[in-house]
């Protein structure tokens, strides 16, 4: 089959590119002429790796090119003329080609993978700037709540009204967990609802046969607040209480880098903590695979959790919170532990459950492999998409 997957970014730098890179490898490996189309816009200097790009932004005008991108819809006409593809894979399209993009695809059996919530939210974290889960409908909620400037709101209404105008070019819809499965019926146009949960997969490797001497935990994703990586630090001074020899590593760069840093010094837990920075994607699974467990402490209902599943998969029990597609990933007491988000004292005490005992670190990490064999494969992840679209191509 001949499948165009479209992706704003095109560079290895966050969860959702990562995965759509993989599958497009995987996709090609089984056969298929598989292709990726995204913007030009950059991250962290990382290679683009796409097969074919247009215009996009990471400058102050990127919010009118959100909302109306004539290079993006005029590039994929051309593409989809010249390539002819038998299905076309949307993932993120809403913060780079915009809605325009729709209309091209009107005619082209197209399935759309939410990874997250911008199709029903304009900052895609259902999360208001006090840290409270936001119910109401995309409207004039964000503005009075502060989520949007008064200078960015009408261009992301109208984004909005795009989106919902031009949907129906989606043939069918799926979801990376059910989280985001469940807040697209609740806040999504009519298009939207009825998602079918195909949760991503990675590469497959065999478990890890030993780790670290010493216990460590290591942590990784962008540095910003609703990934809740100080509250890691404070319940981190409460393990390094306990356990002296215990180290933390806090992989990614963002926001809130010299934050943490800061945070850890005055807990006086600096010189056990370290932050090598933003890491490539190979680098970051090793860090994990050494570690004697890996924490993702999201204060938001994350839409998935790549992290936790790459770190099962390595054979690495995962601490996380139980919010959102975390608690799809993490069997509690099995593959490892979930904590209601934002308690430190509950996240200090399963950590050191955890480190404090090397026989059930080396159980949980067996457990957590095999779960994540059977649940969170690569080649699984393409077999069900390869289903979707052999369906959507024989309508």
């Amino acid at each position: 089959m001949k499948i165009l997957l479209i992706n704003d970014y095109g560079v290895p730098a966050g969860g959702a590119e990562c995965i759509v890179l993989s599958l497009r490898d995987e996709l090609r490996r089984r056969g298929h002429d598989a292709r990726l189309f995204a913007s030009t816009a950059a991250i962290a200097g990382l290679p683009n790796l796409a097969d074919a790009t247009c215009h996009g932004t990471s400058g102050p005008l990127r919010t009118p090119l959100q909302c109306a991108n004539p290079w993006a819809e005029r590039a994929l006409e051309r593409i989809l003329a010249d390539f002819r593809p038998d299905v076309v894979h949307v993932n993120l399209y809403l913060t780079q080609l915009s809605p325009l993009i729709l209309r091209a695809l009107r005619g082209t059996p197209s399935v759309y993978y939410a990874q997250w919530y911008r199709a029903v939210c304009p900052l895609g974290t259902r999360r208001r700037p006090d840290g409270t889960s936001c119910e109401a409908a995309v409207g004039t909620a964000c503005l009075r709540s502060g989520c949007l400037s008064a200078q960015s709101w009408p261009l992301l209404m109208l984004q909005a009204r795009f989106d919902r105008a031009w949907g129906g070019a989606f043939h069918r819809v799926t979801a990376i967990s059910q989280a985001v499965a469940e807040r697209l019926d609740t806040y999504g146009a009519h298009h939207l609802r009825g998602a079918t949960v195909v949760p991503p997969g990675t590469a497959v490797v065999e478990p890890r046969h030993d780790f670290a001497t010493l216990p460590e935990i290591v942590a990784a994703g962008r540095l910003v607040p609703e990934k809740g990586f100080d509250v890691l630090v404070r319940a981190f001074r409460l393990v390094a209480a306990r356990l002296p020899d215990a180290k933390l590593v806090i992989v990614g760069g963002g926001p809130e880098a010299a934050i943490l840093g800061r945070l850890a010094a005055s807990l006086g837990v600096a010189d056990k903590v370290s932050f090598p920075g933003h890491l490539s994607h190979a680098e970051t699974l090793t860090r994990m695979r050494g570690a004697w467990v890996t924490c993702v402490p999201s204060v938001w209902a994350e839409p998935f959790g790549m992290a936790a599943a790459e770190s099962q998969m390595q054979g690495v029990p995962v601490v996380a919170s139980r919010t959102g597609g975390l608690a799809e990933i993490v069997r509690d007491g099995i593959t490892g532990r979930l904590v209601e988000p934002g308690d430190v004292d509950g996240l200090a005490a399963a950590l050191l459950g955890m480190l404090a005992d090397r026989k059930t670190v080396a159980s949980m990490g067996r457990a957590a492999h095999a779960d994540a064999r059977e649940r969170f494969d690569l080649p699984g992840f393409a077999a069900r998409f390869e289903a979707i679209y052999r369906e959507l191509a024989a309508r």
